[in-house]
């Protein structure tokens, strides 16, 4: 990609993230983020494809920013994928739900429905991660159906937590959440229940303050 090319670009991803920011994910159209960025409305759809393919983006690059940072300041300390993933989250959600504009618009993403297009990949990363580190037998077809029920289990859960103004503190959805793949396949609850607590122990120490979703 050309210098100006990747200019353009990146101005379309910063306009689109004050956008969402400002007018959460419902409201936020493509025509608004172009003519704040004072481009053709083709040049998004070039770049991002849809409203869909940058969120997608912003959470990808939210998720690896978060993922790295836990690498740098913790390095081998983190021993297991349900530990690690542990504590990214509780990371994740505290950036989120504690912001009201991120609040509404991660809300929002889930009620459309997108968060498993949205996450998909990076649940395939960490539960195949999952499987590897504790020796399950999954077979492919058991695999996938498992994440679309983990999926379905996290929208139901965060649907509740919204919509009845639920007082969860983050631990507490971590612990609730992170735990239903792991059980599913049927690792030992015992152990679950120990990876979570050490990884949600770990989260006062990564400094994350200059990390945003939006």
């Amino acid at each position: 990609m050309y210098k100006k090319g990747i200019q353009t670009r990146n101005l379309i991803y910063q306009t689109a993230k004050k956008i969402f920011y400002e007018n959460g994910y419902k409201k936020a159209r493509i025509q608004d983020i172009t003519d704040a960025a004072d481009v053709p409305i083709g040049l998004f759809t070039y770049y991002f494809k849809s409203k869909d393919g940058i969120v997608q983006q912003f959470f990808s690059e939210f998720m690896t920013q978060i993922f790295s940072r836990v690498d740098e300041t913790l390095h081998d300390k983190v021993e297991n994928s349900i530990k690690l993933h542990a504590l990214t989250s509780c990371i994740s959600y505290d950036i989120i739900l504690n912001d009201q504009n991120n609040r509404r618009f991660f809300y929002e993403t889930i009620q459309r429905k997108s968060n498993y297009r949205l996450l998909s990949q990076l649940a395939y990363e960490v539960y195949r991660q999952n499987i590897e580190d504790f020796n399950v037998e999954v077979s492919d077809q058991t695999f996938e159906d498992l994440i679309r029920v983990d999926f379905g289990a996290r929208r139901e859960f965060f649907l509740y937590y919204f919509e009845e103004k639920q007082q969860h503190s983050i631990a507490e959805i971590v612990r609730v959440i992170n735990g239903i793949f792991p059980r599913l396949i049927r690792i030992d609850q015992a152990i679950v229940d120990k990876e979570l607590e050490e990884g949600i122990a770990l989260m006062d120490s990564v400094d994350y303050q200059d990390i945003h979703l939006l």
